[in-house]
């Protein structure tokens, strides 16, 4: 029976209790005004605030929060000290005796540790026997906890063969032992773990999130989950979106659920009962292409395949919508929530309410409207006006349908309507949304009919669709920040250089100076190259061998450039 826990306050968290407290301004980085969620996710890349933002709600809350960190089991293992640092030892348990007890507590405190769930199982029986059933249903192993010489030291039975849990087991069992006490024991209001997929079997994680959510329906307390684990979040409507916040490093986190709008919801359902991956794909995917459907997926997979390298193939995830219309409305919410995504739909979807409101919402789009088409306000419906008028006056029906296939085929060439329509869907592709010229995919593949077969057997041969998938395709090409960095690290060395030179005029160097000058000895040679003037050349990375740049004390830093390497220099 559903129980009714006290009610959790409200909480504001501010950025310098995530980031720094050397911060200035304070503002508002989460705010949990809503805890009718049983179970929230924090998701996002590292970096983006998640763990600490955890820890910051812990702290607030203090004894009505559990939190176990990442660094759960490593209280679990046993240590020498010596002078100079500690070693694992042999470990005998945990420690019973109440004097060894607290000197664990005390040391262990507000550090996420899972010692405490083995004692719970000592002292609370139906915590034990929960976890017992569980593992004896999910995994056939029968767990029993033993004494000896003061230490606790439970025990895993599996047929006639038992083993210690702590010294004999891998970190599986046990994570999965102190993920499933905290979330039975009953001395939380608040539970936070971070990342507990650790150590386990995505399908383990995913039972376990199931049983902490039916703990909490039943005794009306929360819990929240911070996780990189794709499996664990499976919307199946869009009411389903309000418990996942999504981090991203440089913006505040957002719940997905403020960025659909009641009019959205039918819609969004639908389309993750049609791929109930979606929202995994969308925020685990290093950058998502949006699509229409499985005669999509199919066709872009086989040209990826034939036009890419197998890096960029596994980079590139493609996510299916259902329809161009879906893209759109994807592609809204994508772009309101902060997400990095690209988007291929059919040249109808310029007429979706959703395109305009997220290219009207993209400053670049409106400016590229503004400058490139002299449109005022540069809004998508008064870009697409002109070519609307144009359709009204060949009476093409007001269906997008209709509307698309006129934009792909009845606009003369090198016209004024032309120019716009390439003009506009240049633009929306720099925004990141990609609209076949041709109308459809269909039409890009040269096939009559929709179907992943026919999609498929087209793009086998080269043509237009290696075009769309050259521009979705996505890999994390680090050259031109190293680039970036490299240039910064040689100017921080030429002024060094510079430095010494100012000192000493007279001065001539052949090697790097200053507290670092043994690192810089591995990024470039210095010489000498007449009185007063220095040349540096790099030699790492192998890339970017030879490279160089010459400079004079007086040289300004605007001028400290690297050069390529001369002819017969470099790699």
């Amino acid at each position: 029976m559903t129980q009714t826990a006290p009610a959790l306050p409200h909480l504001t968290i501010h950025a310098n209790e995530v980031f720094t407290s050397n911060l200035e301004a304070n503002p508002e980085f989460l705010t949990l005004d809503d805890w009718s969620i049983p179970v929230s996710f924090f998701v996002g890349r590292n970096g983006s605030g998640k763990s600490k933002t955890a820890h910051a709600i812990a702290r607030r809350f203090g004894a009505q929060t559990r939190i176990l960190s990442t660094d759960r089991l490593s209280g679990l293992m046993s240590y020498s000290v010596y002078q100079w640092g500690s070693t694992p030892s042999e470990m005998k348990g945990i420690p019973i005796g109440e004097t060894e007890r607290q000197q664990m507590t005390n040391t262990m405190r507000d550090k996420g540790m899972g010692n405490d769930e083995l004692y719970t199982l000592k002292e609370e029986p139906e915590v034990w026997l929960r976890v017992a059933a569980f593992l004896r249903r999910a995994l056939g192993r029968v767990i029993e906890l033993r004494e000896s010489a003061g230490f606790l030291d439970p025990y895993v039975r599996i047929g006639n063969i038992e083993y210690s849990l702590l010294r004999e087991e891998g970190h599986g069992l046990r994570e999965l032992v102190i993920l499933l006490a905290a979330a039975y024991r009953q001395d939380w209001q608040l539970l936070i773990v971070d990342e507990p997929e650790l150590h386990l079997h995505p399908s383990m994680a995913r039972l376990w999130v199931t049983e902490l959510s039916m703990e909490c329906e039943r005794s009306g307390r929360r819990a929240i989950i911070v996780t990189h684990e794709p499996t664990l979040l499976k919307p199946k409507s869009a009411n389903d979106l309000a418990a996942i916040w999504y981090f991203s490093a440089g913006r505040t986190p957002t719940k997905l659920s403020q960025h659909v709008l009641d009019a959205q919801k039918d819609r969004v359902t639908a389309s993750l009962q049609g791929n109930p991956q979606l929202v995994s794909q969308l925020v685990f995917s290093p950058r998502p292409v949006l699509v229409e459907g499985p005669h999509d997926v199919a066709a872009f997979t086989v040209s990826l395949g034939r036009t890419q390298p197998p890096e960029v193939v596994a980079q590139t995830d493609l996510v299916e919508c259902g329809g161009s219309g879906a893209v759109a409305l994807w592609f809204e919410v994508c772009t309101k929530v902060g997400l990095d995504v690209k988007s291929v739909a059919d040249l109808d979807a310029c007429f979706a309410p959703e395109v305009r409101r997220a290219m009207d919402a993209i400053s670049k789009v409106t400016e590229g409207y503004r400058n490139e088409l002299a449109i005022d306000p540069p809004t998508t419906m008064n870009a697409l006006k002109q070519l609307i008028t144009a359709m009204d006056t060949a009476k093409v029906k007001s269906d997008p349908k209709s509307r698309g296939a006129w934009l792909a085929s009845s606009v003369p060439e090198n016209s004024g309507n032309s120019v716009r329509k390439n003009k506009l869907l240049e633009i929306w592709r720099s925004a990141g949304l990609w609209l076949h010229p041709q109308g459809t995919l269909e039409d890009v593949l040269s096939i009559e009919n929709k179907g992943a077969d026919q999609a498929r057997v087209a793009a086998q041969k080269e043509g237009v669709i290696d075009e769309v998938t050259n521009w979705c395709a996505y890999s994390l090409d680090l050259m031109g920040d190293v680039f970036i960095l490299l240039e910064a690290a040689v100017e921080r060395i030429a002024h060094s250089v510079m430095e010494s030179q100012r000192l000493n005029p007279e001065i001539a160097l052949n090697s790097p100076v200053g507290p670092s000058s043994k690192t810089d000895s591995r990024i470039v040679t210095v010489e000498c190259i007449s009185e007063g003037r220095h040349r540096l050349t790099v030699h790492a990375p192998r890339e970017f061998s030879g490279y160089w740049v010459e400079f004079s004390r007086d040289t300004p830093s605007s001028q400290l450039n690297l050069h390529p390497p001369r002819e017969g220099h470099g790699t």
